[in-house]
């Protein structure tokens, strides 16, 4: 409810329609404020965001709260009750890290404010990091929102639908020069109407079919304000399986939920209100019935796939998928205040269950897929 009213007292201030990324509101914070820190600047950034206050200290060994011993050239502390030594990211995933704190919040700034994401590469050359940092920095953000997902069920106007993502086919070595029928043929009916498509070669249907996922996105909707709260899941297939099991976990009975005409759906109106739009006719119905969030959120993870990463590997489409979705649901957050939901998550996840000795052999096998018999 804190965000709804933020939002609406932002539009409120804001008569002339201008949109929020181009407003002075958002940008309370930028790359040269970071880079105006110095070291115990950015420390003590860190330091708030984890405990809050400035004299006070929770021990990740005892917990107890306490104003603890400071170890001013070291940025640690010693217990006062069990002696243990201890920093700001002890056991958080960014536990042992030999990055600077100044270096970190710069970092994470360019991660957060990316609207599409950033690619390892990119972030690797901006900062003058090693890939490998970069990488599993990345995804250490990525698995912090993966571990702070709210698993409450949606309620009220839901949006549910299925996007295929993954296993991109390559070009052939030989261009194919359609038949002017053909092109006519894509033009008046659509690709998705009937129109004739290009043969596949049998080693790029192998990597489609290796590569390729569903990623099942959950909306929940409120009139005026878009899409408020984002949940992905990763399934093999749009199917009634996949449809039933988002049904009975994720959303409570009685809503309205609004789905395209895929039948994978049509059990939907035994648990709620179900309305579809017909996507091969329209993307609105005359009475305003749709799916249009599900579909925006397609189209961020889409242009980060397509821009910004070039490839998801299947292993980890869900991280990919799951920090579109947190990026939509801070879409009206500023700068700071994106930044430090991130950092706050992070320093609260523990330590890093998937990324925690990753280039020493210690990888992730699960793809977290949809539990389905």
């Amino acid at each position: 409810m804190r965000q709804t009213g933020t939002v609406l007292r932002r539009r409120k201030a804001d008569p002339m329609g201008q949109h929020w990324l181009l407003s002075r509101a958002v940008r309370d914070l930028s790359l040269i404020d970071i880079a105006d820190m110095s070291e115990q600047d950015a420390f003590i950034f860190f330091r708030k965001q984890r405990w809050g206050v400035k004299d006070e200290q929770s021990c990740p060994t005892c917990g107890v709260l306490d104003s603890h011993y400071f170890r001013k050239t070291r940025f640690q502390w010693r217990c006062k009750h069990c002696d243990a030594y201890f920093s700001v990211t002890t056991k958080t995933p960014l536990a042992d890290h030999k990055l600077s704190f100044k270096k970190m919040l710069l970092m994470l700034f360019e991660f957060t404010a990316s609207p599409n994401g950033i690619s390892a590469s990119s972030l690797s050359r901006k900062l003058g990091v090693t890939y490998k940092t970069a990488w599993v920095f990345c995804h250490k953000l990525r698995e912090s929102i993966t571990r702070a997902i709210d698993n409450a069920p949606f309620s009220g106007e839901i949006h549910v639908d299925g996007g295929h993502f993954g296993g991109k086919p390559r070009s052939g070595q030989f261009r194919h020069k359609a038949k002017p029928e053909d092109i006519a043929n894509k033009i008046k009916l659509g690709k998705s109407q009937g129109a004739k498509r290009s043969s596949q070669s049998r080693a790029n249907f192998n990597r489609k079919k290796r590569n390729r996922r569903i990623v099942m996105v959950i909306r929940e909707v409120v009139p005026g304000l878009g899409g408020v709260k984002t949940r992905c899941l990763l399934s093999l297939s749009e199917d009634e399986k996949t449809a039933k099991h988002i049904a009975q976990n994720y959303i409570k009975k009685g809503s309205l939920v609004r789905t395209d005409e895929s039948p994978a759906y049509t059990s939907y109106s035994m648990y709620f209100t179900h309305e579809t739009v017909e996507h091969s006719k329209e993307y609105s119905t005359v009475n305003g019935v749709n799916n249009n969030q599900a579909e925006s959120f397609f189209s961020r993870l889409r242009r980060s796939e397509y821009g910004v990463f070039h490839r998801m590997m299947a292993k980890y489409m869900i991280d990919y998928a799951n920090e579109m979705a947190w990026r939509e649901d801070c879409r009206k957050k500023t700068e700071k205040e994106r930044l430090s939901d991130l950092l706050g998550k992070t320093l609260s996840a523990g330590l890093s269950k998937w990324w925690r000795g990753y280039w020493q052999g210690a990888k992730r096998n699960d793809e977290m897929r949809v539990p389905i018999d």
